[in-house]
């Protein structure tokens, strides 16, 4: 019987974004009832606009119309697209209002530089063309809004500017969270690739997992585990660990486990595998400075004996007539992709007919101790575990209260990610 359980920390939330209407597509003229002030909501924050216009009375028109319905604005003038690039360079803005008149760009030219220039802000456009037709094209081109000369009002000026810093935003907002979705999918399947399901079918054997992202963070980090079956009494486990966080260490850890589990299959002895590994780590690994570390545990439930074979990682810890203890007295050898091939110690060790036995990632002990104290560490850890299978509770508590206990120890959330795997032998059951 097996069951591998995940936790890779609270689904990300979609951001909230304030609802703004679409674009009008039309002149706003003060004396029409749609001429009202802009809510609060739609001024509050934002403060500084850019006038992109050559013609001094235009602009000084929209100056006074926009200093009469938004006495806090702050209002900067530019002549020319290339004044405004010089201003945008040294301050941004909130919104840029743009006549597509100017002497070095006309039309949806003008448009199309400024996108270049600041593509996060909105742009209003002012059009001196009374059939809207060019209006239309800057709003498909990417304009939040669009007004024409001598038809706009103070209030419905500042209400255009106010709406399209709100689309902008909502834009922004619309498009991070399809990235975000797009990139949840892809941690999902590469999750699924570093916590398969185990190969297993004894009876006696049971197996339990957990993998959470250091501080509940959705970031994938490298650590992969994995359990299989290869003769009816015969299982081997194994839990790594790729230095570093990002999806190139989360796809190497992908890699590993599959190796691992293919060369398991393969019969390769525990020497022979870790050479393979080490070797694969050079290959694939993204930066010279990546390298991996491992438990690979072979179990005879004939003999009631494991061989491990460990190559830089934590040793397995072994939990039997109520203690816990290492399962080897060292981290075995070098990690993997350090071209030290042919270091590793292989270690037999007796199990015994009934048992739990414990992988890990390094995240599980490196927490502190009353939140600022010392680091717990591996003995004490050890202590922990033994402290629950005194109790006879060990099975049933783990591996979330394990989890939670060093947590509340460390007075919150794990840095750094941990995995957990543990297989109980009772043949009892």
């Amino acid at each position: 019987m097996s069951e591998f359980d995940r936790d890779g920390g609270p689904e990300p939330q979609p951001a909230p974004a304030d609802a703004a209407p679409a674009p009008t597509g039309a002149s706003v003229d003060a004396a029409s009832p749609e001429a009202v002030p802009p809510s609060s909501g739609a001024r509050d924050g934002y403060r500084r606009l850019l006038l992109v216009e050559d013609d001094a009375g235009d602009a000084l028109i929209v100056e006074e119309l926009l200093r009469d319905a938004w006495p806090e604005l702050e209002l900067t003038h530019a002549r020319s697209i290339a004044e405004a690039e010089s201003l945008l360079s040294e301050r941004p803005c909130d919104c840029v209002v743009l006549d597509l008149g100017l002497p070095d760009a006309r039309g949806l030219d003008a448009l199309a530089r400024i996108q270049d220039i600041a593509p996060e802000i909105a742009v209003v456009v002012l059009t001196g063309d009374v059939d809207q037709d060019r209006g239309i094209a800057a709003l498909t081109a990417g304009a939040q809004d669009y007004l024409v000369k001598g038809e706009m009002g103070g209030e419905g000026l500042a209400r255009a500017v106010g709406y399209a810093i709100q689309r902008k935003l909502s834009e922004r907002t619309t498009r991070e969270l399809a990235v975000l979705r797009v990139q949840t999918a892809a941690n999902a399947r590469v999750q699924r690739g570093l916590i398969p399901h185990p190969l297993l079918s004894h009876e006696d054997i049971t197996v339990t997992s957990r993998y959470r992202p250091g501080n509940l963070r959705q970031v994938l980090g490298g650590d992969f585990f994995d359990v299989v079956q290869t003769e009816p009494n015969c299982v081997h486990v194994a839990l790594g660990d790729v230095c570093g966080r990002g999806p190139d260490e989360a796809t190497l850890g992908v890699l590993l486990r599959i190796a691992w589990r293919v060369l398991t299959l393969a019969g390769a002895a525990p020497g022979r595998m870790l050479e393979i590994l080490d070797r694969l780590v050079v290959q694939e690994r993204h930066a010279d400075h990546v390298y991996a570390t491992l438990a690979s545990v072979r179990i005879d439930l004939t003999s009631g004996t494991a061989t491990a074979a460990i190559a830089g990682h934590p040793p397995p810890i072994l939990s039997a007539d109520g203690q816990a203890r290492l399962l080897t007295p060292g981290t075995g050898g070098p990690p993997l992709g350090l071209g030290q091939g042919r270091d590793w110690e292989i270690v037999q060790t007796p199990l015994g007919t009934q048992w739990t036995l414990l992988l890990y990632s390094d995240g599980i002990y490196e927490g502190r101790v009353d939140g600022e104290g010392p680091r717990l560490g591996i003995d004490a850890f050890v202590d922990l575990l033994g402290g629950l299978a005194r109790t006879g509770s060990l099975w049933d508590e783990l591996p979330d209260a394990l989890i939670g206990r060093v947590e509340t120890m460390n007075g919150g959330p794990l840095d750094d990610d941990v995995a957990l795997l543990a297989l109980r032998c009772d043949p009892r059951r």
